[in-house]
């Protein structure tokens, strides 16, 4: 799809402005018995923004034997030595392992699927910035863009719509001592906070849906039955996944010219949920001009009836100052979300046991549910607004404690403190949704 692209950008940036097609290269197993040639590169378009732009050949140099002992009788042996000791640039096919096959590379691996490696943001803004510059990801997934940039001295933005990816990042820069700041979006922020939560939670939210009706397949969230029209599909983005936050003309496309035609009743009417669009009077034109069915779409602003849906997971703190600190204990935490899993979880099991003949040890969670929470920050700055994180700690898989970024071998007490007094708490449970309370 690199040729879509490249168009795309050369109305973006100028076509004029284009200046390499770089392919990044990498090796992996292949797969039995396939029929074409294994993909193993990536293809990354590289445009100026005017005629004065950063390049920073000496900072890219590589070991070269090229001109050892002249080019082509073009140069002599004392004249050629001076190239080869400096090196040359790059060519524009490079050689970097992806993340997941090279684990020590100057970047802590994190198991991110879109992760890349160290080395390939390194050179990348070594070459096109300078210290101090900003460099700007916006679809940053694991955050090593950031942390790379931060590692340069350049000052760095981060941005992803998905949670897991700010959280990953957030991590990843506190590990490295990087200063930052995380501030969200205010149209929608609700929503994404808690996604599954908000799924769990849509179908009963729309009035009239009803899930898994006859003739209406797994794309559609629902249907509404109507008096007059009959059965209305109803399509809702996942919210889990970021790619489905913006409806464009590629989705509706596809709604109009295939899961339409799927329906295996005769819909007069379907309703098409969004959370944004990037333009509303642009999609209803195309859906005007290209919906060849009888079925019309009618446009619905998702976030219309979600703004004060999400259930938050509640959690009873006591806070007491010591001689050195503010101390706030975890009394008990509860998620209503995680403990209706676990107990579908305990179900399947033990019928499967009981099917086996075999014994089911169910998943038990304490009566405190501190054992159900990942993740907990004070913030002793600000009562709203950006979160400044004053005191933090991470709980991994098998119990021990990170307090600041410091990895440690203690298992967690219940407690977190800092210097100052503490104005909201930030717990992250096991699933990766957040909650804030805030201390009166």
């Amino acid at each position: 799809i690199g040729h879509y692209v490249k168009i795309l950008m050369d109305e973006v940036f100028g076509e004029d402005n284009f200046l390499n097609e770089i392919i990044w290269c990498y090796t992996g197993p292949g797969s039995p018995g396939m029929k074409q040639f294994s993909r193993k590169h990536d293809t990354i378009f590289y445009y100026k923004m005017s005629d004065e732009w950063v390049f920073n050949a000496d900072d890219i140099r590589i070991e070269s034997e090229v001109h050892s002992g002249g080019f082509k009788g073009e140069m002599d042996n004392s004249s050629s030595s001076k190239y080869t000791e400096k090196g040359k640039i790059p060519e524009d096919w490079w050689e970097f392992a992806v993340s997941s096959r090279f684990k020590v590379d100057g970047a802590k691996r994190v198991d991110y699927a879109t992760e890349k490696p160290y080395k390939l943001l390194e050179r990348i803004i070594k070459a096109s910035s300078n210290e101090n510059n900003i460099v700007a990801d916006f679809f940053g997934g694991s955050g090593v863009t950031a942390k790379v940039a931060n590692d340069l001295g350049r000052k760095f933005i981060h941005v992803d719509i998905g949670l897991n990816s700010i959280q990953t990042t957030r991590d990843r820069l506190v590990e490295a001592e990087a200063s930052f700041q995380i501030f969200e979006i205010k149209d929608g922020v609700s929503l994404f906070r808690n996604p599954q939560q908000t799924m769990d939670k849509l179908a009963k939210l729309i009035p009239g849906l009803q899930q898994k009706v006859p003739g209406v397949g797994k794309f559609w969230f629902g249907a509404i039955q109507d008096s007059k029209l009959g059965t209305v599909p109803v399509y809702v983005p996942n919210l889990i996944d970021g790619s489905e936050k913006v409806l464009d003309i590629p989705a509706v496309n596809r709604i109009i010219n295939e899961e339409l035609q799927k329906l295996e009743i005769n819909a007069q009417k379907a309703i098409v949920y969004f959370v944004d669009v990037d333009d509303r009077k642009e999609l209803e034109k195309f859906i005007k001009d290209n919906n060849a069915t009888q079925t019309t779409i009618e446009l619905k602003d998702l976030k219309e009836i979600l703004h004060a849906i999400v259930v938050e997971d509640e959690v009873e703190t006591k806070t007491t100052k010591t001689k050195e600190a503010f101390e706030v204990e975890i009394i008990k935490f509860v998620s209503d979300r995680l403990n209706q899993k676990i107990n579908d979880f305990n179900e399947k099991g033990n019928l499967q046991a009981i099917n086996k003949g075999k014994k089911f040890s169910p998943i038990t969670i304490s009566e405190e549910g501190l054992e159900l929470i990942e993740y907990l920050s004070l913030d002793c700055e600000n009562a709203e607004g950006v979160w400044t994180s004053s005191s933090e700690i991470k709980i991994d898989k098998l119990g021990y404690i990170s307090i600041n970024g410091q990895k440690t071998k203690d298992f967690w007490n219940g407690k977190i403190s800092a210097d100052k007094n503490p104005l909201r708490l930030k717990i992250r449970n096991i699933s990766g949704d957040e909650m804030i309370k805030v201390f009166g």
